[in-house]
This record gives C-alpha cells, structure tokens and sequence, in this order.
C-alpha cells in the first residue's frame, strides 16, 4: 500500500497546502505512482537519472507530468529496465526538485540501498508504512532499530488497512511492538481501494474514511489544523 498512500498523500498535499507539489516515483523498476493516480507520462526517473550532470529547472520541468488537480508527478518508466541509480543523481535530482517545489512527496518502497542519499537525510519527514501482522509489525520494529533509532518527529509511523483490535493488537500494543507510537492509522477499506484503482481514480479525491484520512496527514504535513466533522 505504500505507492497508494503515496501519490494519493501528495494529491492531498497539493490540494490542501494549494502551494507547489511534485511526487517522484522512485520504486525502481516497476514503480506505479501514475498508474494510481490514472495518468500516463511521456518522461520518467531515468531520463533524469541517467542524465543527471544536465539537471536543472528547465530540464526537470521538461519531464513532469502535470495531474489534473495540480500535482506534478515524474513518473517511473513505463518500460522493464534495471536502471543503476547513484547516490550522486538522486542527491542531484532531489536539490533540484526542492529549489522548484513548496513540496516533493518520493515513493522509494523499500529500496535500503538509497539510505545514504538525501532521501534520509535529518531535513527530510519519512513516512514508514506497515500493516497489522506479526511479521509486517517485526520487520518495521528492525527497520526502526537499524535506521531509524535517533529519529524524532521525522519519522511518522502509518498502520495501513487499520481494523481496531485486528488480531487481538491494538494501538497500545502497536506502539510497545515498534517502541514508538504511531501517529496515523488509514482504515482498511479494501472495496473503495479496488474501485478507484481500477477506474483510475485516485482515492484522495473520493469521500471516504480512507480519503479523509489521508487529507488530515496532508494538512498535518502543510501546518493546517484539522478539520472538524463527524
């Protein structure tokens, strides 16, 4: 679910924030941000990753794809490739997004070997996402361990496909499994998921529990309070 929460977090953040935002899909090589979000993309990660010593404002613009609600997304490429990726071109490629964008959301899945690159740097808020499960709740208590120990408030825990007291594991005993609490929880809805998935609409833009929740992470992410309601 992380590429779902991903493009569908940056459409929100777009829209709440109404400042300039650009999603990067880094989920190499088989990364599907547009897909999620029903676009297709003529540029890609590798255009600009591949020729990376030529980045600049003019180039990067030139590869983005805009979304109708505003969201400008560099997708993955279309096509199989094993793209050998630096830490030199991602570091590059995330300056130049920065300079250009109020916002920059990248979908990296579960790609470690970009841990010495910017993407992880103390600036940066990384969202890890994990699912009620022994083994999902285990493996995200390792990762924490291993790369994230020192981190404060740039790490935000989000529990994906959440039913309250799934396995008998509430938020408590979550928290006691990852040693740190979580901050957001997006309901499993899998029906509405599957819908907008397949209709290429993105969930951020449908009423629903799983849609509000990811606006009230976007507007936490921009400094907007949180709307009230039912």
């Amino acid at each position: 679910g992380v590429t779902t929460l991903a493009s569908n977090f940056a459409l929100a953040l777009a829209q709440e924030s109404g400042q300039s935002t650009l999603l990067i899909d880094l989920g190499l090589p088989l990364g599907d941000a547009a897909i999620n979000l029903g676009m297709s993309a003529e540029y890609s990660t590798e255009n600009a990753l591949q020729d990376f010593s030529r980045l600049d404002s003019n180039f990067l613009s030139g590869l983005l794809a805009k979304h109708s609600s505003g969201l400008f997304v560099l997708a993955a490429p279309s096509e199989f490739n094993q793209i050998q990726t630096s830490k030199e071109a991602i570091d590059k490629l995330l300056i130049v997004a920065r300079q250009n964008f109020d916002y920059v959301v990248v979908d990296f899945g579960s790609r470690l070997d970009l841990k010495d690159s910017a993407l992880f740097a103390d600036s940066a808020t990384i969202y890890l996402v994990t699912q009620v499960g022994v083994s999902e709740l285990r493996n995200a208590n390792r990762l924490i361990s291993h790369f994230f120990i020192a981190r404060g408030r740039n790490l935000q825990i989000v529990v994906n496909r959440y039913i309250p007291r799934s396995l008998g594991l509430d938020e408590k005993h979550i928290a006691k499994a990852l040693t740190r609490p979580v901050q957001w929880t997006i309901p499993d809805d899998y029906a509405t998921a599957r819908h907008t998935g397949n209709t290429a609409n993105p969930l951020a833009l449908e009423t629903s529990p799983v849609s509000i929740a990811i606006h009230k992470m976007a507007r936490t992410a921009c400094g907007l309070p949180a709307i009230k309601g039912k």
